[in-house]
């Protein structure tokens, strides 16, 4: 018999902690984690004693995953955690160690947050992040609203409702970072390493996986290389010419692997500020309506491929 260990958390606000009942994680995904978690911390380590150092978050710990893990789920994959979810635009810390993600107060070393205690906390704020208050919705988007969050609607998925097939997200590295990875000169030193080569595929044997969502072109590059074997059939929509998207199966995982050559989350979803060939906008592609239908034509393209391969 499998044990379950009983995972009892917290929502935190500035002079409570209300204690509530959560689902739990198995003893086999308890372990994968503080693993897991306790070698992204070596490695945030070694980065800081690297030319990477200074691109790193003060007092930040490196994020697995956002959502809950106890359940099947799509997974989202993305680059690595935004500033924007950690500082304000004076550049301090938004929230301090009772925030949605964990914060080391100043006095705490790493040794300190080492320790089995914290570990678990950590691990917990992953799991309940879309339960509380203070998500990155800027990015992820609003319940019914647009952004990712509308995409994944579409899919008949979603990182809030429960009526909707339950989204975790997740990235290839998980250390904030104060500037976009993409303009980070230094970014080599993460992307080349054994760690930043190995790490996500380790990660994402803790979940129980319906799909894979790559939010990008560079994203689904990248996971190309890490999967070879994948046979990529490529997509052009009608409607939305310019949402290029590409499905295929990862034989590791047997799951359906969607890379989207666009980004939900962005302004224009990430293709600029013109016109597609219908002479529809990449704004309008951005509303909720339309990344929802985008979301259903992704969708439809998925079951249709998952029936091929029966």
């Amino acid at each position: 018999m499998r044990l379950v260990l009983v995972d009892r958390g917290y929502i935190y606000n500035s002079t409570i902690a209300v204690k509530r009942e959560m689902r739990t994680l198995t003893s086999d995904q308890w372990h994968l984690a503080k693993k897991l978690l306790h070698e992204a911390v070596q490695y945030q380590m070694t980065l800081e004693k690297s030319a990477f150092a200074s691109e790193l978050i003060d007092q930040t710990t490196p994020v697995l995953w956002f959502g809950d893990a106890t359940r099947s789920s799509w997974v989202t994959i993305a680059t690595n955690p935004s500033r924007s979810q950690f500082l304000d635009r004076t550049g301090a810390l938004r929230f301090d160690e009772h925030g949605p993600l964990f914060i080391r107060p100043q006095s705490m070393t790493w040794n300190a947050y080492l320790q089995e205690e914290t570990l678990t906390e950590s691990i917990r704020r992953f799991n309940r992040y879309f339960k509380q208050p203070n998500a990155y919705r800027t990015w992820f988007g609003r319940p019914g609203g647009g952004k990712l969050e509308g995409f994944l609607n579409g899919l008949g998925a979603s990182f809030y409702e429960k009526t909707f097939d339950p989204v975790i997200h997740l990235d290839f590295f998980p250390f904030p970072t104060h500037h976009y990875m993409g303009a980070i000169k230094e970014r080599r030193v993460l992307e080349d390493s054994p760690f930043g080569q190995t790490f996500l595929l380790r990660l994402l044997e803790l979940f129980s996986i319906k799909g894979i969502i790559l939010l990008g072109k560079e994203h689904t590059e990248r996971f190309a290389k890490l999967e070879p074997d994948i046979d990529w059939t490529i997509y052009r929509p009608t409607d939305y010419p310019d949402a290029i998207f590409q499905v295929g199966v990862s034989s590791r995982f047997q799951v359906p692997v969607v890379g989207l050559h666009f980004k939900p989350s962005e302004q224009f979803i990430g293709l600029g500020n013109r016109k597609d060939e219908n002479g529809v906008s990449h704004g309008t592609y951005g509303s909720a309506e339309h990344l929802r239908q985008i979301g259903e034509i992704v969708f439809e393209k998925v079951a249709t491929y998952s029936e091929k391969g029966d």
